[in-house]
């Protein structure tokens, strides 16, 4: 009784603090709360691991032994040496047993893997995080064996919960951040590839495998082309690192059949070992085994006819578990590998050059709006960090009524509600930054342009309180609607706000960006954006719609270019002049949608 009375003590005290930690803060809090574990309960030693599905494999993240008991296993592949506990975890069900005689018949493998680091008595609470299985939670006894009461079981399971919610916000936060690392590589290769002249794509493309090669770290790279109408892809260029090279193996059709099919059907091939493939995979395995590949993921290339070809990233020294965040990076950069081949295969063989340009413009605009929402994350990050945080709060007070002898179920429903709503408002929050980067064919319609523009300055808003920026939207009443693409007009205007708040930077002066919607004298909708920046040097007015030139150390010099464009494509102007008082003053015009469009 007195051991459950402290751990109750303890689970309420780490409760609260683990709701305000920022995800940096939270490896320091995890390794002090499994000391105070194993004080509280006097067991040996207390493990929080990460546990990979997929793979089967467990990493242990954080461990605190009590003095004289040496350290756990730091990695282990738990479908192997522990069979019986991985299918308890995956199936939300912990593992306990006060001595190991109490194992089932079918733990026999795991009796003996936990005999040889010998443990005697132990419990293993998994972390689900979203219906999945995230980790594990471990208390375990390796001096002598004691008595887990069901009460103490329960209280377990909700510190395992408070624990897998402050490591899934550090995950997803360090996911974020990786992605967000990926993104930038991606614009600056993206940004390399359209410099690139004809007959110059093999030097292009082989810098872009090599950095992807590092990012990733990973030792092989090659881009595959696939024959027309069969199965057959061959590799048409290939990165390795240093010390690394590609063995002829890798690659050719007849070694891995199973891959190649997957391929055809449009499935991206996500191995995080490659031994684990399916046994109908055999002769891949081997092919892949014979040449030193650890791990693989393979990327088809899909155009509407279907997959033309692939990119393939290989690991020969480490299993990766390729995470989720990246795979639409790595697809866009497959893509544009692949149109970049076919563009010079289509121009040596003197194919049709304005279709391929017009796809390499869409690519292009859509690099900017992946570019932008880069930019944009930290903030929407911000943003989007309150709703969740209040979703854990009402769902552990949810939890805790609940518990209770007699719960009151009107105030738990109250709570419920209160998550349904927060998670409503996260999911508003990522359904703009998923709406602004995916891929997009011109669907010109009427639309409300004061509206539009509304919605792109709240996008920013947030950003613009983070910078100290004040932004005001001035909108004549009763303006006509325009025919556009909805998600070009936003990008356009997106990119100017963005441009305008880079301008102002961190001085100290005025810091505000006024954005005017009104009707000119030419039958046209006129948009305004004007900032109290540092202004455009008289020489650059025009050149800044220039490709590939930027007055930004870090800019890609295409956002303008690419905003021109798209204006120009609907038919209306764009143009930058000073404001008067300081600053800059960009404007652009839409033609009024005439009566009967």
């Amino acid at each position: 009784m007195h051991d459950l009375l402290c751990f109750e003590r303890l689970l309420s005290d780490l409760s609260a603090r683990f709701i305000a930690l920022c995800p940096g803060e939270i490896d320091g809090a995890i390794h002090d709360s499994l000391a105070r574990i194993v004080s509280t309960l006097g067991i040996d030693r207390s493990t929080l691991s990460r546990v990979f599905p997929l793979s089967g494999r467990m990493q242990v993240t954080h461990s605190f032994a009590a003095e004289g008991i040496g350290p756990a296993m730091t990695n282990v592949s738990a479908r192997e040496f522990a069979p019986w506990s991985l299918d308890m975890m995956m199936a939300n069900r912990p593992v306990v047993f006060e001595r190991l005689d109490d194992l089932p018949p079918d733990a026999t493998v795991d009796k003996e893997t936990l005999r040889s680091i010998g443990l005697k008595s132990h419990v293993t609470m998994p972390i689900i995080v979203a219906g999945e299985l995230h980790g594990a939670l471990s208390f375990g006894c390796v001096r002598a064996e004691r008595r887990w009461p069901e009460d103490l079981l329960n209280r377990m399971r909700l510190l395992a919960n408070v624990f897998g919610s402050a490591l899934a916000r550090k995950h997803a936060q360090e996911q974020l951040d990786h992605a967000i690392g990926f993104e930038r590589l991606a614009s600056s290769i993206l940004a390399s590839l359209v410099l690139a002249e004809p007959g110059q794509s093999e030097v292009a493309i082989g810098i872009g495998l090599r950095q992807i090669g590092r990012f990733m770290e990973a030792e092989r790279i090659g881009l595959w082309d696939r024959g027309s109408g069969d199965l057959m892809f061959r590799a048409v260029q290939r990165w390795h690192a240093d010390g690394f090279a590609p063995p002829s193996t890798l690659g050719e059709p007849p070694d891995l059949p199973w891959i190649m099919h997957r391929l055809a059907a449009g499935n991206i091939v996500r191995l995080p070992r490659v031994s684990e493939l399916p046994p109908e995979a055999d002769g891949d395995r081997a092919a892949l085994q014979a040449s030193g590949v650890r791990s693989l993921l393979v990327v088809p290339i899909s155009v509407p006819v279907g997959v033309t070809g692939a990119l393939a990233i290989a690991s020969t020294q480490r299993a990766h578990e390729w995470p989720e965040a990246l795979m639409p990076g790595v697809s866009l950069l497959a893509e544009v590998f692949g149109s970049l081949h076919a563009r010079d295969t289509a121009e040596r063989r003197k194919l049709a050059a304005e279709v391929e340009a017009a796809h390499w413009r869409e690519r292009l605009a859509h690099l900017v709006r992946v570019h932008t929402a880069g930019e944009m994350s930290v903030a929407l990050a911000h943003e989007i960090t309150q709703p969740l945080g209040a979703i854990e709060n009402y769902a552990l007070a949810a939890r805790r009524r609940a518990g209770e002898s007699a719960p009151d179920m009107t105030r738990v429903s109250e709570l419920l509600d209160k998550v349904i709503g927060q998670a409503t408002r996260a999911g508003e929050v990522v359904t703009r930054m998923r709406d602004m980067v995916q891929r997009h064919e011109l669907e010109p319609k009427l639309i409300d342009i004061q509206r539009a523009i509304a919605e792109c300055i709240g996008m920013v808003k947030m950003d613009c309180d983070l910078r100290d920026i004040e932004i005001r939207l001035s909108e004549a009443s009763r303006l006509p609607p325009v025919i556009v693409d909805e998600i070009h007009l936003q990008q356009v205007v997106l990119n100017l706000l963005r441009n305008a708040m880079d301008a102002i930077g961190h001085g100290s002066g005025e810091r505000a960006i006024g954005v005017s919607v009104m009707r000119n004298e030419g039958d046209e909708i006129q948009v305004e954006v004007a900032d109290t920046g540092t202004g455009i040097a008289n020489g650059d007015l025009e050149r800044i719609f220039e490709s590939f030139y930027s007055t930004k150390a870090s800019g890609l010099g295409v956002g303008l270019a690419i905003c021109r464009k798209l204006i120009e494509a609907h038919g209306g102007r764009l143009w930058a002049s000073h404001r008067a008082g300081g600053g800059a003053l960009f404007r652009f015009t839409i033609p009024i949608a005439v009566q009967g469009d």
